[in-house]
Order: structure tokens, then C-alpha cells, then sequence
């Protein structure tokens, strides 16, 4: 009797184990790029994803889920666990640890589609006073860009602040995970537009005509949507798969605890006023995401990356990524919705991959891609990109991030965002 239900489990998974052990490795597409599937990939995925359920259960026992403050163990962070136990914790957390490649760092940008304003802004706290610094401006009724006087280049030395503060800019929480300040005084370059056109793309230093005119900006950001933290917030699934997928060593479980980092996005929008020298007073709006950084952050483990931020005319928004760290994570998935209730809604598979959008060094000029969503539905996305702004991360480093404005579809919905892009010589 016991033998009659015993035998029928016991010969798939036989079978299971004389497959696994005679099929090869999976080979990476482009020699980097792991994908699905291949030898023992749904057992890794299903253990993963057992480990990850539990973890994630384990802290919602002990509350640390929940919005109330008390210590948390950052050291512990990722994967399920938060690295502090309220927002506001996180707003206000601006340190640095003694490792030389730590990072903390805001960034925000917004666009108005109507008028064409594009605002971007980022500062990233580094070792020994050095900030990481970007600035770029795009206005109704003038024909240059505003960038930093140094653009291309980002690093700042010598900054004697404990905040988001270098080369005149400075971003500061008010009220955090609501609003946020965003000041500008200093000199700007007067820049030609659309770097991204095959005439200017081979000049990345997007000069025009070099004119410095001086710009002072006030600005208010506030918050639209509630924040999105990856330690915890991003589907199960889709973190079981992009651990599964990829070859396991020791030393890849000890990268992924050494250069995990904490990251979380939110959905918002600006206003406030920009002078410039010579130029009436400009009152200016624009939507778009918030988001914070903290860890470890090296530019040179960055084979390529892209990054998709939109806002939809039915309410939702979106992220959608795909990153390369090869010492991590190969080909790392991430996305969600926020919809018009306010509603997070996680992905559990993309089609956005990076061996097809850049078998080379050039990001798509159009693209398309699906998303298959924690609820069921699965959406099919039109992106086109439009001009774009390249910033050098690291002086020392042969990389270009490219800031690019979109225009997106969503099952034919119409949006507008970026994409955000990461390159570097093959």
C-alpha cells in the first residue's frame, strides 16, 4: 500500500535528478548575461523563494514591517528585511560608513510634457568630502540646456557638509516621504540640446555655445504616491528568479550580503521658480520620482544597466529595470506599478533584457517590452527616446550614464519619463 504511493512521487523526482545531472550549464547570452532556466534552476528557484517567504514572514512577526521606530539591524538589510524600521528613519539617515566605495545619495527629476521643462537633479554622498553632483535644466522658450559648469564630469571634492549639499545645490527633506527642498545658486552652461542626435552624440561634453550665465532656482517637490522600498516591497518571485538564474559560488552569496545597498522610490511632482541672469522669472512644474540610496555603490562593477521611470494618463505609474553587476547580479529584473488609488502592484516577469537592447554600447532609440503583474495582468509597453543628457559618474572611469526623456505606451495608453542608462566601452 505504501509502496503504491510512495513509487509514483518517488520516479519524477529521479527523473528530475538524472536530467539535472546530465544537462550542461547554461551558457550566458553575450558570455555575461545569465537567463532562466538550465541545470537545477527550479530547485534554486523554489528554494529561494521558500528562503525569502520566511524571511519576509519572520520580520512581519516581529513588526518590523510596520512604521514604528526602534532600532533595526542594517547589517541584516535586504531581502525581505528593512535597514530601518520607519521612513522618516530612512529620510533622515545621511552617513557614511568607513568603506571606500559607500554611498548616499537623493536623486530626483521631473518633466512636464505640455511645456517640455525637464529638471534633474542628484547628489550622492561620498568618502573624504567628495560629492557626485548633477544638474540639468530644460525650459520653455530657451533654446540651451543649463548644466554645471564642469558637465560632463560629476565629482566635486572638497565639500564641507554633512547634507546633500556641493557646487551649489543643495536637496533637503522637509517633511520626510512628503516633501522635499531643491535650491540652485551658481553659474550654468549654456549647452546645445538633443546630445543624443547622431550629429552631437559623439560629443558627450554637449558644449554649445559654452556661455556661463548665472541661475538661481527654488523648488518643492512633493509626493504623489507612497514610497516603494526594494528590501522589502519588490515581488518574491521575481527576486527568486534573478537569484536563481544565476551560477552559485560562495563568493556570489558573499558579494550579494558585502554589496547589498538600500534603495527605495516615490512617485511625485515640483514646482517653484528659476531666474536666470538676463531672462524674466520662470514659474515652473513637472512630475516624475523620487528616489534614496544608501550602501556601497561601485561604478565599476556596472557592466550596463537601464532604468524606466513613467507617469501614465490614467493615473500609474512605473518602473521598470534591468541591471548588469557582474560580481552580483548579471541580469537583475526589477519593476512595479503604482496605480491611481495608490495601490503597489509588484511584477512578477519582464521581457525588458538587456542583450537585446544593447548588444552593444548605444542605447535603443525605440523599444518594446511586457510585464506579467503579482495580480495576473500583463501589459505591453512602446517606449521611445527622445534627447539626452550624458554625465560621467566616476573621472577615473570609462562609463556615461545617459539621462534620456521618453515618450511611453502602456496597452496604448500614452505616458512620459526617462530612461536612464548606463554604457561603457565593450
Amino acid at each position: 500500500m505504501l509502496a503504491s504511493i510512495v513509487l509514483p512521487l518517488c520516479v519524477p523526482v529521479f527523473l528530475y535528478i538524472i536530467v539535472n545531472l546530465l544537462l550542461p550549464d547554461k551558457t550566458p547570452r553575450h558570455g555575461i548575461y545569465a537567463t532562466p532556466g538550465g541545470k537545477w534552476y527550479s530547485l534554486k528557484w523554489l528554494f529561494i523563494y521558500c528562503m525569502l517567504k520566511l524571511r519576509h514572514r519572520q520580520m512581519t512577526k516581529q513588526n518590523k514591517l510596520c512604521d514604528k521606530p526602534g532600532d533595526a539591524d542594517q547589517k541584516s538589510a535586504g531581502f525581505g528585511i528593512r535597514s530601518h524600521n520607519t521612513g522618516a528613519e530612512m529620510e533622515l539617515f545621511t552617513d557614511l560608513t568607513d568603506k571606500p566605495h559607500d554611498n548616499n545619495s537623493v536623486y530626483l527629476y521631473g518633466i512636464n510634457p505640455v511645456d517640455g521643462t525637464w529638471i534633474g537633479v542628484r547628489i550622492a554622498k561620498r568618502q573624504n568630502g567628495v560629492r557626485e553632483v548633477w544638474f540639468f535644466l530644460r525650459l520653455p522658450g530657451l533654446n540651451y540646456d543649463l548644466l554645471l559648469p564642469q558637465h560632463p564630469d560629476t565629482m566635486v571634492p572638497d565639500v564641507n557638509s554633512n547634507g546633500f549639499e556641493g557646487a551649489g545645490l543643495k536637496i533637503e527633506v522637509t517633511e520626510p516621504m512628503n516633501t522635499w527642498n531643491i535650491t540652485y545658486e551658481g553659474n550654468c552652461r549654456l549647452a546645445s540640446r538633443d546630445c543624443s542626435s547622431d550629429q552631437e552624440g559623439d560629443n558627450p561634453d554637449q558644449k554649445g555655445d559654452g556661455k556661463l550665465v548665472y541661475v538661481s532656482c527654488s523648488l518643492k517637490w512633493r509626493a504623489t504616491t507612497p514610497y516603494v522600498n526594494f528590501d522589502t516591497d519588490i515581488s518574491l518571485r521575481l527576486m527568486a528568479q534573478n537569484i536563481a538564474k544565476e551560477k552559485w559560488t560562495r563568493e556570489f552569496f558573499d558579494n550579494m550580503k558585502r554589496l547589498h545597498q538600500t534603495h527605495y522610490e516615490q512617485f511625485g511632482e515640483m514646482a517653484g521658480s528659476v531666474n536666470i541672469s538676463g531672462h524674466p522669472e520662470q514659474h515652473v512644474t513637472a512630475r516624475g520620482v523620487r528616489d534614496r540610496s544608501f550602501g556601497p555603490r561601485m561604478w565599476d562593477g556596472f557592466y550596463s544597466y537601464c532604468l524606466l521611470f513613467a507617469q501614465f494618463q490614467d493615473g500609474t505609474s512605473l518602473h521598470a529595470g534591468s541591471f548588469c553587476i557582474p560580481n552580483i547580479f548579471s541580469h537583475l529584473n526589477s519593476g512595479f506599478f503604482i496605480n491611481k488609488q495608490g495601490v503597489i502592484v509588484k511584477t512578477v516577469s519582464s521581457t525588458l533584457s538587456l542583450p537585446d537592447l544593447m548588444p552593444e554600447t548605444t542605447p535603443p532609440k525605440t523599444f518594446t517590452f511586457d510585464m506579467k503583474m503579482e495580480n495576473g495582468a500583463t501589459y505591453s509597453f512602446t517606449v521611445d527616446m527622445e534627447s539626452s543628457v550624458v554625465l560621467i559618474p566616476d573621472d577615473k572611469l570609462d562609463i556615461k550614464i545617459h539621462e534620456t526623456k521618453a515618450a511611453f505606451t502602456m496597452n496604448g495608453i500614452p505616458g512620459h519619463g526617462i530612461g536612464e542608462w548606463l554604457t561603457r566601452p565593450r
